[in-house]
């Protein structure tokens, strides 16, 4: 059973904020043809040279989660599926299946999550809500697309927003610490503390519990927000999305 979901609570009184989400938030799902894929990237490009110096930030995604507020692009988010010609970006810097020690599924059911990226223009209070829903946005495409886990590279502190924050089970290589390969000659790449790889195992429990709450906790904060999925070519029956999460539910 799910975790019960706490009294409701109001939003931070934050005019800042609650201007940001006075409107409904526009969540996008779309695959790398769609225009606001473009749109997200243009955004990650732009935190990412401001954040990491980052000139080049290495593409090669499928899928994309772009955020939207008042016609402004405030949050993007990658996916990139494994396939059999095509390595994920993490594999060609670290190690290939570098997650066999933790994942003994199919290949093809392992997504990586890149491009996560938040407008610095937001007040620090409004970006935990984006961060959530790019997570959730994600959560929702992998669900259709049958993918089981999710293999990222990210620094600790990230992390440690996602464990105790969102309260997501990330959890380290501890086998595969540094990169085999050249790497992109930036300041998220070349410090003192390198990034590592992590993972999410979406047939946990835990997990499957915490993404079970995003919606409602976003509804009790009172912010609105609406998919608008581009990527499902095929119509898809409630049916089927109920067995596909269920089997994932069964098999936690």
């Amino acid at each position: 059973m799910p975790p019960t979901i706490p009294s409701p609570v109001v939003l931070l009184d934050n005019s800042t904020v609650n201007h940001i989400f006075s409107s409904p938030i526009e969540v996008h799902l779309v695959d790398k043809n769609d225009v606001f894929y473009q749109k997200g990237r243009i955004l990650a490009e732009n935190v990412y040279r401001q954040v990491w110096n980052t000139e080049n930030l290495v593409d090669g995604n499928d899928y994309a989660v772009v955020v939207v507020s008042e016609d402004r692009v405030i949050g993007n988010f990658n996916i990139e599926i494994r396939r059999p010609n095509k390595h994920l970006k993490s594999e060609v810097f670290f190690k290939s299946d570098h997650w066999d020690s933790y994942f003994s599924g199919s290949y093809d059911r392992v997504a990586e999550l890149s491009g996560l990226s938040v407008s610095q223009t937001l007040p620090i209070e409004a970006r935990q809500f984006i961060l959530m829903i790019l997570f959730f946005g994600t959560y929702t495409i992998c669900q259709i697309l049958g993918i089981d886990f999710w293999v990222t590279v990210q620094r600790k502190a990230l992390n440690r927003i996602l464990t105790k924050r969102l309260r997501l089970g990330f959890f380290p290589n501890e086998f595969v610490m540094k990169p085999q390969k050249e790497v992109p000659n930036d300041n998220y790449w070349n410090s003192s503390e390198l990034p590592k790889i992590y993972y999410l195992d979406l047939k946990d429990s835990e997990n499957i519990n915490a993404f079970s709450l995003f919606s409602p906790y976003l509804s009790l904060m009172g912010i609105r927000w609406k998919f608008l999925s581009r990527f499902q070519s095929d119509s898809l029956p409630f049916s089927t999305f109920y067995n596909q999460f269920y089997h994932q539910s069964q098999c936690a």
